[in-house]
């Protein structure tokens, strides 16, 4: 395989790789993630419109991201708060 072709499939596998995943389970793990977060941007938005309805539905969402994060981190021996967030 070429030079070029390896650094390409490097750019798909190395963080996944890193943190004890295939491309595809990263992939999963990302998309959901990005799923739970889009529903406490949902429910905030509910919640600014009707601020007497869901009062703590999004922080109990986003505690739920951040265990699941947090164990992640511990499963895989990989903390990108650690490493750094790359954004």
């Amino acid at each position: 395989m070429s030079s070029p072709a390896k650094s390409l499939i490097a750019a798909f596998t190395d963080h996944p790789r890193e943190a004890g995943e295939s491309y595809w389970q990263h992939l999963c793990f990302t998309v959901g993630m990005a799923g739970r977060l889009l529903a406490c941007c949902f429910l905030l938005v509910i919640h600014g419109i009707l601020p007497f309805t869901l009062t703590h539905a999004a922080s109990a969402k986003m505690k739920k991201c951040q265990h699941i994060l947090a164990e992640r981190a511990a499963r895989t021996g990989y903390d990108e708060l650690k490493e750094g967030c790359g954004i």
